[in-house]
C-alpha cells in the first residue's frame, strides 16, 4: 500500500511539472505575442505619424471633415527685363484716333480688354506704355476677392499689394458705379500700376487701391477665364478677408493692339502668304503665324468639300488670334485634299486639319497658339479649335459643332470658338454627321460614309 501511495504521489509530481512547463510556456508564447502586438502597433503608428507630416504639406481636414488647401506661397518677383520704374509720366503713345485693346497672355489662357481712351486718356495711355515697355511680364495675379468679386495684379517690385509703383501718378477718371467686366487701373496713390478684373456689379474692395479708374470692358470669353481664375480661390488665414488663386497665375506680358487700323500698310504682311492663296502649299513652320487679317474687316473661310459648300464667319472680334491662325494655314494651303476624318453624333461633331496623317495623331504645323478664354458654350453651326487637356495646345485641326449634343461639352469650355456657319453650310454638316459610320480602326469612334474630302478653303475678305 504504502509503495502505491509514493508511485500515486510521484506520477501527481510529474503531473504538476508537466503542467508548470506548458503554463511557462505559454506565458512565453503570449509574451512574445504582446511584443509583437506592441512593434506592430508602433510601426503603424509611425507610418500614421509620418502620412499626416507629408499629407499637412498640403492640406489639412478641418473640424466639419473637409479638407483645406494651404495658402500657396507667392513666386518672387521677377528678375529685371522690362522698365520697373519712371522719372515721370509718359508722353503720348496711344493714336488717340484709334481704338486698342489690352492682351493679357497668362498661364492659363488669353485675357482681351478693349481699351477705352475717352473717359480718361491719360491713365489709358500710361497703362499701355507700362505695358509696352515690360514692366507687368512675369508677375503674378496675387489676389483674389470672391466677396468683393475681383481678381488684382500688376506688382513687378513685390508681387504683393505693398508694391511700390512705377514711380508716377495721373489723374485718375472720374467715379462711375463699377460693373462686372471691367478693368480697373489705379493711377494714383500707394497702388499706383495695379490693376482688377472685376466679376461682379458689386464691386466691394476688402482692402484699400486708390485712384482706381476704368480702362476698358474685358470681352466675354475672357471674363469666363477671370472667373475660372477667382474661383480657384483660396482664402488667407492671416486675415478676415481675401486670399489668391490655388494654383500661381502669371502674366507673362500685355500686348496692346490697335482694334481698327486705318492707314494704308498698318499690318506688316511680309511674314504673310499672297493674300489670294497662290503661295505654295506649306505644312510645317518654325513658329506661330504673324498677324496677317486687318482686324477692321470681316473674313469668311468657304470650305469646297466633297459633300458640298460651307461658308463660315471668322470671329476677328473675340478670338483674333485663333481666326487669324485658321486663315494664314489656309492661305498656306495647309488643309487642301485633307479628310473630315472624325464624325462623332454622342457629341455632335465632325473633326478635321490633319494633313499629315488625317488622323487625331497629326504632328500639326509645329507650333501652338494660345487659348483666347474659356467657359465657351457650344452650338450647332459653330467651327471650333481642337486641343489636348493641357493649356494653349490647339494649333491646326478643328471641329464642326453641328447639333444640340455638342452641348454635352459645355462642362469643359476650353475649346476655342473661332466662326460660325450660315444655315445652308449648316445643312452641309448635318448630312455629313448623319452619314456617320463605325470603324474599328479609327481611336475615335468613326468616320463619314463616304470619305468627306476638304479640296480647298479659301478667304474671303468683306468691310
Amino acid at each position: 500500500m504504502a509503495t502505491n501511495k509514493r508511485e500515486r504521489q510521484r506520477e501527481r509530481r510529474q503531473v504538476a511539472q508537466q503542467r508548470a512547463k506548458v503554463t511557462a510556456v505559454r506565458g512565453r508564447i503570449r509574451s512574445r505575442g504582446v511584443r509583437i502586438a506592441l512593434i506592430a502597433a508602433a510601426v503603424i503608428v509611425a507610418v500614421v505619424i509620418f502620412w499626416l507630416m507629408v499629407r499637412g504639406d498640403d492640406e489639412q481636414t478641418t473640424d466639419d471633415g473637409t479638407v483645406a488647401v494651404d495658402f500657396p506661397e507667392l513666386p518672387p518677383p521677377p528678375a529685371p527685363g522690362g522698365e520697373r520704374t519712371f522719372e515721370s509720366a509718359p508722353d503720348q503713345y496711344l493714336d488717340p484716333g484709334l481704338r486698342y485693346s489690352a492682351v493679357f497672355d497668362t498661364s492659363q489662357g488669353l485675357i482681351r480688354v478693349n481699351l477705352d481712351q475717352g473717359p480718361a486718356p491719360e491713365a489709358v495711355n500710361a497703362f499701355a506704355v507700362l505695358a509696352d515697355r515690360g514692366y507687368y511680364d512675369q508677375t503674378a495675379i496675387f489676389y483674389t476677392d470672391p466677396i468683393g468679386g475681383y481678381v488684382q495684379g500688376g506688382s513687378p517690385h513685390t508681387n504683393n499689394a505693398d508694391d511700390s509703383g512705377p514711380g508716377f501718378t495721373v489723374m485718375p477718371g472720374e467715379s462711375v458705379d463699377y460693373q462686372a467686366g471691367q478693368l480697373l487701373w489705379a493711377a494714383e496713390g500707394s497702388s499706383t500700376g495695379q490693376f482688377l478684373f472685376l466679376t461682379e456689379d458689386e464691386f466691394q474692395p476688402s482692402q484699400s487701391v486708390s485712384g482706381l479708374t476704368v480702362l476698358g470692358q474685358i470681352e466675354d470669353n475672357s471674363l469666363g477665364l477671370i472667373r475660372t481664375i477667382l474661383n480657384s480661390h483660396v482664402d488667407n488665414p492671416d486675415t478676415a478677408f481675401g486670399g489668391r488663386p490655388s494654383e500661381a497665375v502669371i502674366v507673362n506680358s500685355i500686348e496692346i493692339q490697335p482694334i481698327n487700323p486705318t492707314s494704308e500698310g498698318s499690318i506688316d504682311l511680309s511674314g504673310c502668304p499672297p493674300a489670294d492663296g497662290s503661295g505654295p502649299q506649306v505644312l510645317d513652320f518654325d513658329g506661330p503665324q504673324p498677324m496677317c487679317l486687318d482686324a477692321s474687316k470681316q473674313y469668311t473661310a468657304v470650305f469646297d468639300t466633297t459633300a458640298g459648300e460651307m461658308r463660315i464667319a471668322l470671329d476677328m472680334v473675340n478670338t483674333p488670334i485663333t481666326a487669324n491662325n485658321f486663315a494664314v494655314l489656309a492661305l498656306y494651303h495647309y488643309y487642301d485634299n485633307t479628310l473630315l476624318f472624325r464624325t462623332d453624333p454622342g457629341i455632335g461633331i465632325i473633326q478635321g486639319g490633319a494633313p499629315h496623317t488625317n488622323s487625331p495623331s497629326d504632328p500639326g504645323p509645329g507650333y501652338t497658339i494660345p487659348d483666347e478664354g474659356s467657359g465657351f458654350t457650344y452650338e450647332p453651326g459653330q467651327i471650333v479649335m481642337a486641343r489636348t487637356a493641357a493649356p494653349n495646345s490647339a494649333s491646326a485641326q478643328f471641329f464642326f459643332a453641328v447639333d444640340e449634343q455638342t452641348a454635352r461639352l459645355n462642362n469643359q469650355g476650353t475649346y476655342v470658338v473661332f466662326g460660325q456657319m450660315d444655315d445652308a453650310s449648316l445643312a452641309v454638316a448635318e448630312a455629313i454627321l448623319a452619314s456617320h459610320v463605325d470603324q474599328p480602326n479609327n481611336p475615335l469612334g468613326g468616320g463619314p460614309d463616304p470619305q468627306v474630302i476638304v479640296n480647298s478653303v479659301a478667304i474671303e475678305e468683306s468691310g
